[in-house]
């Protein structure tokens, strides 16, 4: 039996948006830092709600990054194979509600600024709710059975388990 082992490498446009984040965050520590008249020791001043807004937007590109390769993925195999559908339910599930208690918060203040103020919530919550959509339509519709299709023609070779009881693995019993 061939065993295929892939090494799992930084891709480049991942390694710039890791390195870049970390570089943003850096200067704009840096420059709260040095703007604060003690030092940035003092935490009534607003100057380190900039870094926290900065990590906000660190967060929108991290959510942005998980969800574009795994849709890429889909498309170029017509398959949704690999992953389970429930994961996708609750993420909208949870997005829906991110969206609600915003709305909800604007409401009972009586000041829907709330919402252009967090713009970083509001995006979140609706790339989260769209990319979700994308991947129900692609489970539910476009590739509906192709899991089946897929799973008859794969090569028994990447399928088959790399540690079964006949070459060393232990079962929960012996363990």
């Amino acid at each position: 039996m061939t065993l295929l082992l892939r090494s799992t490498l930084l891709s480049s446009p991942v390694a710039g948006l890791f390195w870049g984040s970390i570089a943003a965050i850096a200067i704009l520590i840096f420059i709260v830092l040095g703007q604060s008249p003690d030092g940035g020791y003092d935490p009534s001043t607003w100057g380190w709600i900039d870094v926290v807004y900065g990590l906000s937007y660190v967060k929108l590109l991290v959510t942005i990054t998980k969800y574009v390769p795994q849709a890429w993925v889909n498309y170029k195999r017509k398959s949704t194979q690999g992953w389970h559908i429930g994961q996708i339910l609750l993420d909208l599930v949870g997005g829906v509600l991110s969206l609600i208690q915003l709305f909800l918060d604007s409401s009972f203040e009586e000041d829907w600024s709330g919402i252009t103020g967090n713009p970083i919530k509001f995006l979140l919550s609706n790339v989260s709710i769209l990319f979700d959509f994308l991947f129900m339509i692609q489970h539910y519709i476009l590739y509906k059975g192709a899991d089946e299709k897929v799973a008859k023609h794969q090569d028994p070779d990447v399928t088959t388990p790399l540690l079964t009881e006949s070459n060393g693995a232990r079962r929960t019993e012996d363990v």
